[in-house]
This record gives C-alpha cells, sequence and structure tokens, in this order.
C-alpha cells in the first residue's frame, strides 16, 4: 500500500463573473434612474428652449423705444408734429411655431420699421401690439401700457401655447420703461 496514489483535486480555479441576480439588480437600478432623469431631462430641454424669450424682448424693447422717441420728419410726419411714436400691430412671426426652430422672416412692415429682426432661429412667435389709442404720434406721458410685446410657442406640439408677455409704459418724462417681470402662461405647456 506504499505504492497507493493519493489522487488529491486541485481546486479548479473560480471564474470571475457577476451572477444572474446581481445583473438584475444593476438593470432594476438604471430603470429607476432612467424613469427619474427623463422627465427632469425633457423639463430641461423645454426651459432651455424658453431662454430664447427674454433676450429677443429685451431686443425687442430695445427697438420700441428707439422708435418711440426717433424724430419722424422723413417717415410722413412733420418735425412740428413731433411726439411720443408707436407702430400698429406688429407680428406674429413666424405664423406657425413648432417644436422645431424656424427662421424669423423680415417681412412684417411694423417690424421693419421698429428694425427688429432676429437673423437666427427661434422657438418662438413674436409680436407687439399698441395699447390704447397710441398707434399714432400721439403718446403721452404716464401712460401705464404703450405697448404689450409677446412671445409664443407651442414647444411639444401639443396644441397648447406657452405666452410671456411683457407690458411697458411711459413715465413723467415720457420715456418708455418696461415692468419688472413678464407675465407668462403655461411655461412650459
Amino acid at each position: 500500500m506504499a505504492n497507493q496514489v493519493h489522487s488529491r483535486r486541485r481546486p479548479t480555479p473560480r471564474r470571475a463573473a457577476f451572477t444572474l441576480i446581481e445583473l438584475m439588480i444593476v438593470v432594476a437600478i438604471l430603470g429607476i434612474l432612467a424613469s427619474i432623469a427623463l422627465p427632469m431631462f425633457r423639463t430641461f430641454l423645454l426651459r432651455s428652449r424658453t431662454s430664447e424669450v427674454a433676450a429677443n424682448l429685451s431686443a425687442m424693447f430695445k427697438d420700441v423705444t428707439t422708435y418711440y422717441a426717433s424724430e419722424r420728419a422723413g417717415q410722413g410726419q412733420g418735425a412740428a408734429t413731433f411726439t411720443a411714436c408707436t407702430v400698429d400691430a406688429a407680428g406674429p412671426m413666424p405664423a406657425a411655431p413648432a417644436a422645431q426652430k424656424q427662421p424669423m422672416p423680415n417681412t412684417d412692415p411694423s417690424f421693419r420699421a421698429l428694425g427688429f429682426s432676429i437673423p437666427g432661429f427661434v422657438y418662438y412667435s413674436y409680436g407687439a401690439y399698441p395699447e390704447g389709442n397710441t398707434s399714432t404720434c400721439n403718446g403721452t406721458a404716464n401712460d401705464n401700457t404703450v405697448y404689450t410685446l409677446y412671445a409664443n410657442g407651442d414647444l411639444d406640439v401639443d396644441g397648447t401655447l406657452s405666452l410671456f408677455e411683457l407690458a411697458v409704459g411711459s413715465d413723467n418724462d415720457n420715456q418708455l420703461f418696461h415692468a419688472r417681470g413678464m407675465h407668462i402662461e403655461n411655461e412650459l405647456e
């Protein structure tokens, strides 16, 4: 029995791998994270699209202010009849807001008179309308609302428009100012 060989089993090296349960737990965690992240991403995307509104309404306000206070001698108004002037209703441009950016055409005569244009593409439709009886050259001081500048858009093409309005009035010196904030309806639809 001295020659008896003891067979010893060598331990087989264990392979490093994930078990099925571990993989299922990871997939479940990823699903939970995705269900939280996707709505937040949609909100972030819509907020980023609305960021153009503040800059464009600010540019429109500057153009309206320049037009309101400028001399009309070369535009059918005599220098003696100069007072503060507004244009007729302008916009909306582009006519059909959509989920994709569109060029803003510069064909509206009131926008051309204001000098307002947006050279790039926009998500929103922009417009301006004079309030009360100020569409001619008779703007008066202390007028609470001379213009309402607006932007509207349907970012997710569901038929619900988001609306941003900026009220513009005149002070004691008949200088234009705008409201501190905007009136906003359905910001993210």
